[in-house]
């Protein structure tokens, strides 16, 4: 335990310079990292936002190259801007507090392989419609919800009940696909698909996953920023993020109702 008693973390920084921006990188570092504290596995670490382009005298002093997610654990270490390595260190110097490796279904790392990466293509441009990122959400979608067939249960996330390193990668990516592609696109997640659903509201009960969140504004001025939008458009939605007073996020998910059928 005393290994990680100056474990840092740096993410990248919103546009106050203070909360959180909208890196999915880094929300898969905090997550990882907040679930084992919540366990009791990684006592309590420093989170400190970067702006890489005006980076902190602390982020600087450790040579690190200009981007982020990045850990340092302390003088006896080199520090880490890799986010898979990041991912790697973290559970083999503090493992548990997640659903193991052996114990996930390789078919949710296939079912997931592709859907940001069309997200990706549609935001930009590059799709003419949402139709390929929706057939994606439609794989993930069939696969929740036949989760049973796959030896998970009635699952919560993918894998299990708990959260795993595969969902920690997966989460904060659909959440800025629910928020961005109805943002930019007008694109809204179909309601019928309620096991892609289900598994967002686990997210959103996470309190792991809900503490290390970018807002809704900050994702959308990542993603302005990502796709080449009119300045213009970027300076108001920049106003935005920096006259927001309470930041909103997008927690809420579609409420199914059954009849009730008296005997």
């Amino acid at each position: 335990m005393n290994q990680s008693s100056n474990l840092t973390l740096f993410v990248k920084a919103g546009k106050d310079e203070k909360c959180l921006g909208a890196c999915p990188q880094s929300h898969r570092v905090l997550m990882l990292a907040e679930l084992k504290v919540a366990a009791k596995i990684l006592p309590q670490f420093k989170t400190i936002p970067v702006n890489v382009s005006r980076p902190p005298e602390v982020f600087s002093r450790l040579g690190l190259r200009l981007r982020v997610p990045a850990l340092y654990l302390g003088l006896d270490e080199d520090p880490i801007d890799v986010a898979d390595d990041i991912v790697s260190l973290l559970e083999s110097r503090f493992p548990g507090g997640i659903l193991q490796q052996n114990q996930e279904d390789p078919e949710a790392e296939l079912v997931t392989r592709d859907f940001f990466s069309r997200f990706c293509f549609y935001v930009r441009g590059v799709a003419k419609d949402g139709s390929q990122l929706e057939s994606e959400l439609r794989r993930i979608d069939f696969y929740l919800q036949n989760a049973s067939s796959h030896g998970s249960g009635n699952s919560l996330f993918l894998c299990g009940p708990r959260p795993s390193l595969l969902d920690c990668e997966v989460l904060p990516k659909l959440h800025q696909v629910r928020v961005a592609a109805a943002g930019i696109k007008g694109y809204e997640i179909p309601s019928n698909l309620t096991g892609l659903w289900r598994y967002l509201h686990s997210a959103y009960a996470e309190p792991a996953f809900v503490r290390t969140c970018p807002s809704d504004a900050e994702i959308l001025l990542h993603w302005l920023e990502h796709i080449g939008e009119s300045p213009a458009n970027i300076r108001k939605q920049q106003h935005l993020v920096l006259n927001e007073k309470i930041p909103q996020y997008s927690f809420s998910v579609p409420v199914f109702a059954k009849p009730v059928v008296l005997e």
